[in-house]
């Protein structure tokens, strides 16, 4: 190996900090080359690729009937006690933070009740590679129009190639559960409906993947 490449970036990771004499990961993070100019590029193996919560919601609420959309389960009819959606459930209706009712007639477009997938996919046809997306629902919305790509926020692509194991998966939600946090916390937007701007919160309520995912 060329001595360039002796110092290569590595991995500072400590997985079990308190058990003592515990090393560090020390993977290499980069892959180095030389260029003509004699300057180093450090190109990373994997790239991780992460999308803000709250500007994709910026541009959500910016869309014409958006907001009337979050609003429409309060208008739904429900006969004979049937549980025929999220709205009908326990959690939907005693959820609360601070104390505080979170979904409640007054606040259906500015509460807003995520629910979290993760799932796997081959993006290729003459290989085997898993890629993996988490991503949210927006409950709020109508059945109907939840899972429309317009209206699914894109948390984190996992670059693969192999499924994530279990233990891996909390350093890929890291990033997204501190937004997560701010979220419930709320934030200030300028939306379709209202300049001058309104508050808004989201919480994780639910997820819906199949049993390795959760």
């Amino acid at each position: 190996m060329s001595s360039f490449l002796q110092h290569s970036i590595k991995c500072n990771h400590i997985e079990f900090p308190n058990i003592p004499n515990f090393k560090e990961c020390n993977n290499n993070l980069v892959k180095q080359t030389k260029l003509l100019s004699g300057k180093i590029s450090n190109i990373p193996l994997l790239i991780y690729s992460v999308a803000s919560i709250k500007q994709q919601l910026c541009k959500m609420y910016m869309q014409p009937g958006f907001e009337e959309s979050l609003r429409k389960w309060t208008q739904r009819k429900v006969t004979n006690q049937l549980l025929s959606d999220v709205y009908d459930g326990r959690i939907w209706k005693t959820f609360k933070i601070n104390n505080e009712l979170f979904f409640t007639p007054e606040n259906a477009d500015t509460n807003l009740g995520l629910m979290l997938n993760l799932d796997w996919f081959q993006p290729f046809s003459t290989t085997t590679h898993s890629t993996g997306v988490i991503y949210v629902a927006i409950c709020n919305l109508p059945r109907d129009i939840r899972f429309k790509p317009e209206n699914i926020l894109i948390l984190g692509i996992l670059p693969g190639p192999n499924e994530v194991g279990l233990h891996m998966i909390n350093h890929y939600l890291s990033p997204i559960v501190d937004e997560l946090n701010e979220l419930c916390k709320g934030f200030r937007i300028t939306t379709y409906e209202r300049s001058s701007g309104r508050d808004i919160k989201a919480a994780l309520i639910m997820t819906a993947c199949d049993i390795p995912a959760s």
